[in-house]
């Protein structure tokens, strides 16, 4: 088990192998906002599949229409991790008398080791954009790799956690002023089976009289940690979206703020709160081509005792798309802070395929505790570490933006590079 969790969650040599694909588009009541795609002859996969079978497309003004998918199965192999199975797809759409794009995205990968990630998220608009309906879920079943709750813990002294893990964060805004909205929800998280795996053997001291092993042990103050952990309560949230496209930017900016409470007397195992603060700023070059300077700000911490596995990690935030170049909850704590930037441009004329370069810090100013049982006497030291890469893109649907994204990070095992591939824009 020690080596299926290095392997599973240390992804460092992906092969993605896209076995299908059909971006769709349904009939719907208007014309997608955007006319530039038939100026500048612009092409997506679908184009792509018709030249090649030799087929012929439906007519341009059938298929601009204002609901559009993209959707693609892949296959992925490493060889430690297997086979992995995976199927994404997105619906990027405008409510009659809304003038804001509204979004559903959905995936599940299922792989050799019979792991399954399954998330789920919407975000509709209603008439004349006087509310957001949004909803996050996600389940998932898998090992998770921790390192400890230091930044000076090394990779080879992680281990495995597996658990089940059933997430549902609704929320209601309503329009405040333009492009400013704020509402509530209700936030509830319920993981089980947790178990530890690949622990490393402890013996009993005097300052350690439990054979505490590892940074879950220290952090709940037992030896066997908690089967189940749960959070429930209340969420309000402030959000501000001037974006022209919710899938793939090219102009505007995005902000949020949202305070999450946990109450014991809900259901939750204690009482804690959560703040999380998103924002991000997209700055167009051209007119022509696709040419954008996108940044990234994220700001997230606990306050109280919060569960283990739901505090700030790496790659834990609800895109799960922080700290590229570095695996999964490579560092853990109350804080969290991050910043990105990435440059977005145009490789062939007609837009079929893109690029980006990009760069990231990660910060975690109060981690609080080395690894395993050496914490005694130890002081906490914060950790920044930069990720870097670059990646490309590929149209999967031209009236949506959408693309299929395949980036390759650089930061804790250079010169093996971390692998991702998502359906849309990291952020």
């Amino acid at each position: 088990m020690k080596t299926l969790f290095k392997t599973i969650h240390n992804c460092n040599w992906w092969f993605v192998a896209v076995i299908g694909f059909l971006p769709l588009s349904l009939h719907a009541q208007e014309v997608f906002p955007s006319d530039t795609v038939l100026q500048k002859n612009e092409k997506d996969i679908k184009d792509v599949v018709h030249t090649l079978f030799k087929t012929h497309p439906p007519d341009s003004s059938k298929r601009k229409k204002n609901l559009q998918y993209a959707f693609f199965p892949a296959l992925g192999y490493t060889s430690n991790t297997g086979f992995a199975l995976a199927a994404g797809a997105n619906a990027i759409f405008t409510l009659n008398g809304s003038q804001k794009e509204s979004n559903i995205l959905s995936s599940i990968t299922y792989t050799q080791f019979n792991q399954v990630i399954l998330p789920f998220q919407v975000s509709v608009w209603s008439k004349k954009d006087q509310f957001n309906f949004i909803l996050d879920s996600r389940y998932i079943n898998y090992p998770s790799s921790a390192y400890g709750l230091r930044g000076r813990s090394k990779l080879d002294s992680g281990y495995a956690i597996n658990f089940s893990w059933i997430k549902v964060h609704p929320s209601v805004l309503a329009r405040i002023a333009n492009n400013f909205y704020g509402g509530a929800g209700i936030f509830y998280d319920y993981l089980w089976r947790i178990n530890e795996t690949g622990v490393p053997v402890v013996l009993p001291t005097a300052y350690n009289p439990l054979g505490i092993a590892t940074a879950f042990e220290h952090y709940v103050k037992k030896k066997i940690p908690p089967a189940h952990e749960t959070a429930l309560g209340p969420a309000v949230k402030l959000l501000f979206d001037s974006r022209d496209n919710p899938v793939n930017a090219l102009k505007g900016i995005f902000a949020s703020v949202l305070f999450h409470q946990s109450f014991k007397s809900w259901g939750s195992d204690t009482n804690w709160s959560s703040l999380v603060v998103d924002v991000r700023k997209y700055i167009s070059f051209s007119s022509g081509r696709e040419s954008v300077l996108a940044f990234w700000a994220y700001y997230w911490q606990n306050f109280g005792k919060s569960s283990f596995l739901l505090l700030p990690s790496t790659g834990w935030d609800d895109s799960w798309n922080t700290g590229r170049g570095y695996s999964q909850g490579r560092y853990r704590g109350n804080i969290m802070r991050y910043l990105e930037a990435e440059y977005r441009f145009q490789i062939m004329n007609n837009g079929l395929i893109g690029g980006v370069i990009f760069s990231n810090l990660q910060n975690f100013p109060n981690e609080f505790y080395t690894s395993y049982s050496q914490h005694r006497g130890r002081k906490e030291i914060p950790v920044t570490s930069l990720g870097y890469g670059f990646g490309l893109r590929v149209k999967f649907n031209k009236y949506s933006k959408t693309n299929m994204a395949i980036d390759l990070g650089f930061g804790q095992s250079f010169p093996k590079p971390w692998i991702a591939v998502n359906l849309g824009e990291v952020f």
